[in-house]
């Protein structure tokens, strides 16, 4: 091995915070975590915060298998692939010495953390880090969508091995105190998703989806028993409005007759495309829409409500996580979580005496609001041990 392939020659630079480039070419930083062409929202979130910071990357070769990802491919193949080492195999040993062993170049390392399933190759990384490395844990998830004690136990070892946690809730700042033995925990708010590209009109959008009715709600993303579209399919016969619901997204665990069956009573005023949707097509799906739909059990943070702000479309949430933080009076409505009652009285509420143009100019104030520059620098101060 030479000298410059060490991976102890790069220390980077104090007297210099955040230098995107050393003499040796190395960043004195690198973020671990999936990043385009996976698909879905975290996967968003690390490559746009990677290009905020201009850090290195290691990703994965093989992020699920395929028992713990229901839906299909977790690849989408709309999206351009990002600059980053696609290395880790979550399934093979061998690669997470791989990428512990490169990560010892770096000062300063964030891991990105939702999922239990991770906790075996991050706590090897971490192990085969130099001692002074510090780690920053990028928080989407503290606890499970379906929590278990063992799942719980993985997830408190990654926690614990963190300098930093940067959550995205003030409920999971509290969770994340506790169980990681009370580390350093940053609150920082989640930023829009700027996905799916140029945005239609709402009535191109509707004309490419085929939508005649006068008023649509959007339930969007996967289906999974947390995000509660049985909930929003037993308050749609209590609506007085006329309202079409499409549900746009992969089926999880449930299979998608259960849901068909629940609309049976209002299948005229129902519309299930039960497939994962493309960042292509994200914004045909948005636009289209007059407001969308989180009646969801538990959540942290909403990357589906802050996607929705990105298209100026109010949101119908639950009181749940950090969903109060991001939703108030102007930009949607919130509702008590497991009432079908309360989801139909605001949906009726929002079609029949709300002022929505004046919501979705509040949606869209919302958006530049949860700005990427201001979140990266959250970071920025972390990675300078600020």
């Amino acid at each position: 091995m030479t000298k410059s392939d060490s991976p102890e020659r790069h220390r980077g630079h104090r007297d210099q915070p955040l230098c995107s480039l050393c003499l040796c070419g190395e960043k004195p930083f690198a973020i671990v975590g999936p990043v385009f062409p996976f698909r879905a929202g975290i996967a968003y979130c690390t490559t746009r915060l990677a290009e905020e910071l201009s850090a290195d990357v290691i990703s994965f070769s093989r992020q699920f298998p395929k028992r713990f990802y229901p839906g299909g491919d977790d690849i989408d193949p709309t999206l351009p692939r990002a600059k980053a080492d696609f290395i880790i195999d979550v399934m093979n040993p061998l690669t997470w010495l791989r990428a512990g062993w490169r990560l010892r170049r770096y000062d300063s390392v964030i891991f990105v953390w939702w999922v239990w399933l991770f906790a075996p190759a991050y706590l090897t990384m971490i192990a085969l880090m130099r001692r002074r490395t510090r780690v920053i844990l990028q928080c989407h998830n503290v606890g499970d969508k379906e929590p278990a004690a063992w799942k719980r136990w993985l997830t408190d070892r990654v926690l614990r091995r963190g300098d930093a946690l940067v959550v995205h809730a003030q409920s999971e700042a509290r969770e994340a105190w506790t169980r990681s033995g009370g580390r350093q925990i940053v609150k920082a708010f989640l930023p829009v998703h700027e996905l799916g590209g140029a945005i239609p009109s709402r009535a191109d959008a509707r004309a490419t989806l085929g939508i005649t009715a006068t008023n649509v709600a959007l339930f969007f993303g996967h289906v999974r028993p947390f995000k509660g579209l049985d909930i929003a399919l037993r308050a749609w016969p209590e609506l007085k409005t006329d309202v079409l619901l499409v549900v746009a997204g992969e089926a999880w665990w449930e299979k998608a007759a259960k849901y068909e069956q629940l609309a049976d009573a209002v299948k005229n005023n129902v519309r299930f495309d039960f497939r994962f949707i493309p960042d292509s097509e994200i914004a045909t799906f948005f636009a289209a829409a007059d407001v969308v739909l989180a009646p969801y059990r538990i959540e942290a943070q909403s990357g589906v409500a802050l996607t929705a702000f990105h298209f100026a479309r109010p949101v119908i949430a639950t009181t749940v996580g950090g969903l109060p933080e991001i939703i108030d009076g102007s930009n949607g409505i919130l509702i008590p979580p497991e009432d079908p009652s309360a989801l139909a009285n605001a949906v009726d509420e929002f079609f029949t005496t709300r002022d929505r143009a004046a919501m979705e100019r509040a949606a869209a104030a919302s958006a530049r609001r949860y700005a990427w520059t201001e979140y990266a620098a959250v970071f920025a101060a972390l990675l300078d041990r600020r």
